[in-house]
């Protein structure tokens, strides 16, 4: 089985994700997009009520970034970015994940689980891993996709996080 990424213009990458569960909504596939495609679902779920450069981030337009969406006809109803941002630690894990949201009404229906199988492929092609910080209330989400947690939780925009890495290899 292989996955389709289209970008806006028009140019599509290939990634064999064999194996991989699929979206429970077949029609909603992985699609690249830019980085400012993903700044109104990151300001409305993730961040909300906060400034607009909240929701940016120092790697965004990097040429290495890749910033995957999930649409339902027009709209985009769920994003994840995948940055490449070293582990403060581990030089094993230099793809770091962020931005990750679904809007309310279609969470539970496996759309960040199709985004992160892309991801995930996508850093496996390169032998390496994948590092976040994951809200804590949201960490089980990670866990049952192959993260697993490490260190403390700390607080970060005033909540709990938790730093979660995924082996690619």
């Amino acid at each position: 089985l292989c996955i389709f990424f289209f970008s806006s213009r028009r140019r599509h990458t290939r990634f064999d994700v064999t194996g991989v569960q699929t979206c429970a909504l077949p029609i909603l596939t992985p699609e690249i997009i830019t980085a400012q495609e993903c700044y109104a679902l990151r300001s409305t779920i993730l961040r909300p009520n906060q400034p607009k450069e909240n929701c940016m981030f120092g790697t965004d337009h990097d040429p290495k970034s890749l910033h995957l969406a999930i649409r339902k006809g027009e709209d985009i109803v769920a994003i994840a970015s995948l940055l490449p941002e070293k582990h403060p630690e581990s030089e094993s894990y230099p793809w770091r994940l962020r931005g990750m949201a679904v809007i309310p009404e279609l969470q539970g229906q496996h759309l960040g689980n199709a985004l992160l199988d892309a991801l995930k492929e996508y850093a496996k092609e390169s032998g390496v891993g994948i590092w976040c910080t994951a809200r804590l209330n949201v960490a089980g989400f990670y866990e049952r996709n192959g993260f697993e947690q490490e260190g403390s939780v700390f607080i970060m925009n005033n909540m709990d996080h938790i730093r979660m890495t995924y082996c690619a290899s």
